[in-house]
């Protein structure tokens, strides 16, 4: 075991520290931002493999909804971090294919796995201002409970699963600055979809999902922000939901999954890129909260101006946003195999050009800040010699 992790581990600082044979940075015509896609895809023949670690601080309920007792109430934090991967390949130069998994999930168990197919319009063979793409994706979740907020039947740390199989269908739109402004180096990128559960008595629980955001590039460094949301159908009311043991519960469209997320890539000449995201919840909480004394508010009404909603709605169980608050996640992406696209080497060029030209400015600038320098000095000596006679 220590020779194999030896080996992987000699492996990968090769792949980070060895020279760009060609001189000209490897990049990856389909890359994703964190969980953000863009509207190209992986060139024709070319495999790339991502391998992620995922670690979030989760606290358990600090108020034990089936007891009032103080000494109950504990708090307890949960350290984790789980392993991913993900590796897709260009089919066509405008069709490309990928499979994600988080193969080491809660209680030692893989979590889910994935199949993805994107497609985009032929013209992604250059630059474009404009591009768009379609992804269509096959989930497969093994795990829906413990953990979960509440106990509630699929609302995990992370975010609402249904255990099972998921379709997903997601538009990608792009604003690619650079092919048009080629001092701009700047991306804005749209998905939106829906996720849609196989599972008959989970069909309402549908999931709009939106993910935006701004990318700034240089040829080493990539800067973004990002937000992203899952969404129920509860822009107009509450989705109400039923749980096991005749419970059910209101969520309201402010308690969807909801994250900002900061992040930044560091690229190398041989196509190894490593990130670092932090994504940061912005959810929030409406009506009652998982808590003992607003259980049992809406089980007595003792005050009817509190939690009015949900007990017109006769929910009797509190629910509340207790997803994980941030989580910090970091990845290294490596080509398998690879043959530079014209339009990434084109994106090259670019951002090359412009760094050229802006440390040529900062040398013109200095050579002049130093000859300004220069003449002051030789004024100031000559009117001392003057004063001097």
């Amino acid at each position: 075991m220590k020779r194999l992790l030896s080996i992987i581990i000699t492996f990968l600082l090769a792949i980070i520290f060895s020279a760009g044979a060609q001189g000209n940075q490897k990049r990856n015509r389909g890359e994703s931002f964190f969980n953000l896609r863009n509207s190209n895809t992986t060139g024709f023949g070319n495999i790339w493999l991502s391998l992620r670690g995922v670690g979030h601080v989760w606290d358990d309920d600090p108020v034990k909804l089936d007891s009032s007792s103080k000494a109950d109430r504990k708090w307890i934090s949960n350290v984790r971090a789980f392993p991913e991967l993900r590796i897709e390949g260009g089919v066509l130069n405008f069709l490309s294919v990928s499979v994600e998994s988080r193969f080491l999930s809660y209680g030692f168990k893989p979590g889910y796995v994935n199949c993805g197919l994107k497609m985009t319009t032929p013209d992604n063979l250059d630059l474009r201002l404009n591009g768009f793409a379609l992804e269509l994706t096959y989930l497969h979740q093994f795990i829906e409970s413990n953990p979960t907020l509440g106990g509630y039947l699929g609302f995990m740390p992370e975010g609402f699963v249904v255990k099972g199989n998921s379709i997903e269908m997601k538009f990608l739109y792009e604003l690619d600055l650079l092919a048009r402004f080629s001092r701009i180096p700047v991306r804005f990128l749209v998905n939106l979809g829906t996720r849609i559960p196989l599972r008959e008595d989970r069909l309402k629980c549908f999931q709009i999902l939106g993910n935006t955001g701004i990318v700034y590039s240089r040829y080493r460094i990539d800067f973004y922000t990002l937000f992203s949301i899952e969404a129920f159908n509860n822009l107009s009311g509450p989705l109400i939901i039923k749980e096991p043991v005749n419970k059910a519960i209101a969520v309201y469209f402010s308690e969807n999954l909801m994250y900002l997320t900061v992040g930044g890539n560091v690229r190398y000449d041989n196509g190894c890129v490593l990130n670092v995201s932090v994504p940061l919840l912005v959810s929030k909480n409406r009506e009652s909260r998982m808590r003992v004394e607003d259980l049992a508010e809406l089980h007595r009404n003792s005050r009817p101006e509190l939690f009015s909603d949900e007990k017109r709605r006769g929910i009797k169980d509190p629910f509340d946003p207790w997803f994980v608050k941030w989580k910090v996640a970091g990845s290294i992406t490596f080509p398998l195999r690879f043959k530079m696209t014209s339009s990434e080497l084109m994106r090259n060029y670019l951002i090359l050009k412009n760094r050229k030209e802006q440390r040529r400015i900062d040398i013109d600038q200095k050579i002049r800040a130093e000859e300004e320098e220069r003449l002051q000095k030789i004024k100031k000596r000559k009117e001392e010699i003057l004063n001097s006679k």
